[in-house]
């Protein structure tokens, strides 16, 4: 398992790319393209999380179609995503069954 974003970020990197000023986590824009790139040379199937990065990628349909599409587009066929939902507002549980299917290279 890995995850898209590298949370756990030593707080020295942290400052050298984002300043003093961030507070909380950082999830950095180049960070999935780094992590798929690691998961693309494991020989054995990986399952992919925070592929939405905790939420941040949920703001429109748009943001969350193009992070389903980047995650199954960079990763193996062997490789899986896992997705937390939070289904109050919508059926998350369809739209991300649909989302897989849509770009999983079955």
């Amino acid at each position: 398992m890995t995850c898209f974003f590298y949370v756990t970020r030593p707080a020295e990197e942290i400052r050298v790319k984002l300043g003093d000023e961030f507070i909380g986590e950082p999830f950095l824009s180049e960070d999935p393209k780094r992590m798929t790139a690691r998961v693309r040379q494991v020989k054995k199937p990986c399952l992919g999380f925070k592929i939405l990065g905790a939420g941040r990628l949920c703001g429109t349909q748009q943001t969350v179609e193009r992070a389903f599409a980047f995650a199954y587009a960079n990763i193996k066929p062997t490789d899986a995503v896992i997705v937390g939902l939070f289904p109050i507002f919508n059926d998350e549980i369809k739209e991300d069954c649909e989302l897989a299917r849509k770009y999983a290279r079955l």
